[in-house]
């Protein structure tokens, strides 16, 4: 369970009724399943915000799981990019297997910091976007992020070992952030930044 809405579940354990958000996801699809530090982080971040009706992009999305989350918690569309093929299928399918309207919910595979169509098909206007990737490709990925969000829209990013939670915060704060909130987790960090 993740903050106060959310529980993550593999597909093959029943947990009975509850009155928490469900979000289905198996452990094998190669990466993602809410066990990690920097997964768990967001997800309780994801958790704490007012989503509903927001637009999301999720940045390394992995298996899909914190734009499914989203999604979950009542984000009206999410668009989730990987550089991985395999992760952006997984992703869809992840959205399907917990009913997610797939008309409101696009994957894209390809790197934004290299390729500028991909970049532009993406578009503008986001409400929230989460990355949860590592420190070097946060910090390359800055100024796509301040593109890609709306006015005071919110950004979270982790994947962040402690070390460098510094440099990837003075990078991303230069690019017109602001910092809402940081957690940390056994050496992990994850930050919540403001669109300025």
């Amino acid at each position: 369970s993740y903050g106060k809405r959310l529980m993550v579940k593999p597909s093959w354990e029943n947990i009975g009724e509850t009155d928490r958000t469900v979000l289905e996801i198996d452990p094998a699809s190669s990466f993602g399943s809410g066990q990690h530090y920097t997964t768990k982080l967001c997800l309780e971040f994801l958790d704490g915000l007012d989503v509903t009706g927001k637009k999301v992009l999720d940045l390394g999305c992995g298996s899909g799981i914190l734009s499914i989350a989203a999604m979950l918690l009542g984000a009206e569309s999410a668009v989730a990019v990987d550089v991985e093929e395999n992760a952006v299928k997984i992703a869809v399918e992840n959205a399907e297997k917990n009913n997610i309207d797939t008309a409101k919910y696009t994957a894209y595979c390809g790197n934004i910091i290299k390729d500028d169509e991909l970049t532009d098909r993406i578009g503008e206007g986001y409400d929230i976007i989460t990355a949860n990737i590592v420190a070097d490709i946060l910090i390359g990925m800055k100024d796509h992020f301040y593109k890609f969000l709306k006015p005071d829209g919110i950004l979270i990013i982790s994947g962040i070992i402690d070390e460098r939670k510094e440099e990837v915060t003075d990078a991303v704060t230069g690019a017109g952030f602001e910092i809402i909130k940081a957690c940390e987790e056994s050496d992990w960090a994850a930050v919540m930044l403001r669109k300025k």
